[in-house]
């Protein structure tokens, strides 16, 4: 693309002309500070990017590097790149739409301490707005003017940048290229400055080329892998066929689709244009097939039950098993749970802090079910696990679908799902009556759901625009029995039935939405807002026949902070013949939620940041329950490491306002307010 901007090629001449000598010290003076005056519309931030001088680290680097390789050394001072600096101020106030900025500069030498002060002056000027637009090269396109225009309309009044108008042309060369102009171009734009208007007009101009259609589909498939999978079924799930009209956007959806199958270490589509026929193209199919079979170990670390939990697996893979690629994966794991708060200490503080998990699970999966744009998983899973002294047995299985909602629509999430979820545990009393003693509860839920959702955040470790919106609605049917071991006597005395067994209904919704707001211009702080309400309803049997598992608890890592997970329920217990009433472990959470945070977040380098939060929350058995002052209230603050597959995080929570208690923080030890949390991902 080339950029005709006249007015910056003569300022930049006319400085790069400029008989201005720069006499370099002998004596090295360090760079102390840079200064800038005058600058409103751009941070000192920002500017110091633009610019080559760097002000000298701080003096804890500089002593780390002389006798480490951590830290930086100093940065002095060089007056012959203060013309450089010079030039690239201008050059980016230009490209910013302020079109007459003037700077200048001063320095003063400090011979005692040998430091130099750079103050570089500025004078800022009218920010021109866009004025009128013409497009010249897609005349002949009528039957795309009502697709183009929307993107080439730039708001008028609104102070020119070139980032947005070529975000601008990016969308127009995107409208044609889905529309078989593969080798459309964006050739110039002039810019005309009008001083007298106080306006930027401009005149862009397009190369559209042919319109092109696919005459041929070559298939090139390498790997060990490649004579076991069929060149029949990669077009399938490609979708593209011979005479269609060339579409980029088309292309990417069906690379994703064939990534999606996992038989390709490496896949390709590209359109190549056809050099002895006019407006026809070759799509071109190149991909590696490695095994179908994996075995393959693993070291994890996830955040299940808003605890940090760390383990190890082993997974087998078969890929295109039964053909048409699907996937059979059987994988075993085996984890603690809740690290951060395991206490060394007596038996009994090891026992109820010693969370563990096994899971067997067997998962197909299957890239087109019914059609091309809708994928599906069949997976059955058996779990053992255990919180505080209650040990829980988890089975079931969980059919799942997952459409691929057409582009730039508000909803662009639906899956979904049928679950068969059996959830088993023992309430042992034999130690604490002297007398053996078993209750054995056992829900069943058959639960229909669906996932919808909207998500227009702009990035998945570090969002600082957009929103996610998620909403979930179930429909459940549960029976829940209660069989008990022991004296019969002895059950009746601890409240129980020796036996019992119900049917019950309800249905659940659940609404979670997170929006990310920058609040500087080089978009590296970043305020997140989350909001979460749900709801549970019984509509045959009461709230006591939802499944403890299927219930809502808060407090934990992804929750309100202040508190360990799972801390946050009901002060009122819900009672089935008994079962929560003498037990003394949360193993029941509420049927309302409310939940939510305020975050302000900064990265102060690329892969390092802090983030101060605020949160609040709890759960209870029906709204008629909430009272204000029953709203768990936290505070804290948090450390960043950016790395590149996800971002680790260290958070301390102190609570704020404690429900329970009807303290606040002012009120209680600080120290004894203080939860840690390790975490995977933000918290939101």
């Amino acid at each position: 693309m080339k950029h005709c901007f006249a007015a910056i090629l003569y300022v930049v001449i006319y400085l790069l002309s400029c008989n201005n000598s720069f006499a370099q010290q002998t004596t090295l003076y360090e760079l102390s500070s840079i200064n800038f005056k005058g600058n409103n519309e751009f941070s000192d931030s920002e500017l110091r990017k633009v610019i080559q001088s760097k002000e000298s680290p701080f003096w804890l680097w500089k002593f780390l590097d002389s006798f480490t390789p951590f830290g930086s050394s100093p940065t002095f001072f060089d007056s012959t790149t203060i013309n450089v600096d010079l030039v690239s101020l201008k050059s980016y106030y230009a490209v910013n739409g302020f079109f007459e900025a003037n700077f200048s500069y001063s320095y003063q030498l400090d011979p005692s301490s040998q430091n130099a002060e750079l103050n570089l002056f500025i004078t800022e000027g009218y920010g021109f707005p866009y004025g009128n637009i013409a497009l010249y090269g897609l005349e002949d396109l009528t039957y795309l003017h009502h697709l183009i225009t929307p993107h080439a309309n730039l708001p008028s009044g609104v102070r020119f940048t070139q980032s947005r108008l070529e975000s601008s042309m990016k969308d127009i060369l995107s409208v044609l290229r889905n529309h078989g102009f593969m080798l459309a171009t964006f050739d110039s734009t002039r810019i005309i400055i009008d001083t007298l208007r106080n306006i930027v007009d401009l005149d862009i101009y397009f190369t559209s080329g042919d319109e092109y259609r696919y005459n041929e589909i070559q298939i090139e498939k390498n790997g060990v892998g490649k004579d076991l999978v069929s060149n029949e079924l990669i077009r399938y799930v490609t979708n593209i066929e011979k005479g269609q009209i060339y579409d980029e956007e088309e292309i990417a959806k069906s690379r994703l689709r064939l990534a999606r199958t996992g038989l390709f270490n490496t896949i390709n589509l590209k359109g190549i244009a056809d050099d002895t026929a006019r407006g026809k193209a070759t799509l071109e199919i190149t991909g590696d097939i490695g095994t179908l079979n994996d075995l393959s170990p693993e070291v994890f670390i996830d955040n299940e039950f808003n605890t940090s939990n760390i383990g190890v697996g082993l997974s087998y893979i078969r890929k295109n098993i039964f053909g048409d690629a699907r996937k059979l994966t059987l994988s075993t794991r085996y984890k603690v749970n809740d690290i951060q708060n395991f206490r060394f200490g007596s038996d009994t503080e090891r026992d109820s802090t010693f969370q563990t998990q096994l899971e067997i699970i067997l998962l197909l999966e299957q890239p087109f079910f019914l059609s091309r744009n809708i994928s599906a998983s069949l997976e059955a899973y058996f779990k053992t696990y255990n919180i505080s002294f209650t040990d829980f047995q988890n089975e079931g299985g969980k059919l799942r679908l997952a459409f691929d909602m057409l582009p730039h629509t508000f909803i662009n999430l639906l899956n979904p799902y049928l679950t068969l979820d059996i959830l088993g545990y023992d309430l042992d009393f034999s130690n604490r009556i002297g007398v053996d003693a078993i209750v054995k509860p056992r829900s069943t839920a058959a639960i229909f759901g669906t996932e919808v959702g909207s998500t227009t955040a702009n990035d998945i470790f570090f969002p600082f625009d957009g929103y996610n919106l998620n909403q979930v609605v179930e429909l459940a049917l549960t029976r829940t029995k209660v069989t008990s071991q022991g004296p019969t006597n002895v059950i009746d005395s601890l409240g129980f039935l020796t036996n019992a067994d119900e049917i019950g209904m309800y249905y659940k919704l659940q609404t979670m939405i997170a929006e990310y707001l920058s609040a500087s211009r080089d978009n590296n702080t970043v305020v997140g807002i989350k909001f979460k309400i749900g709801y549970m309803q019984p509509f045959i049997g009461g709230e006591e026949l939802i499944p403890p598992n299927q219930t809502f608890f808060a407090g934990g890592a992804n929750s309100v902070r202040g508190w360990q997970a799972r801390q946050l329920v009901p002060e009122v217990t819900v009672e089935f013949k008994g079962v929560t009433r003498t037990f003394e472990d949360n193993i029941r959470g509420g049927t309302f939620i409310i939940e939510g945070s305020f975050e302000y977040r900064r990265k102060f380098a690329p892969t390092w940041g802090y983030t101060l939060f605020l949160d609040y929350g709890n759960t209870w058995n029906g709204y008629k329950e909430v009272q204000l002052d029953q709203i768990a209230v936290a505070i804290g603050l948090g450390t960043r490491y950016y790395s590149p597959f996800a971002p680790f995080r260290i958070d301390f929570g102190w609570k704020l306002w404690d429900p329970q208690n009807q303290v606040s923080l002012f009120d209680r030890p600080f120290w004894g307010a203080l939860e840690f949390h390790f975490g995977i991902g933000e918290a939101f």
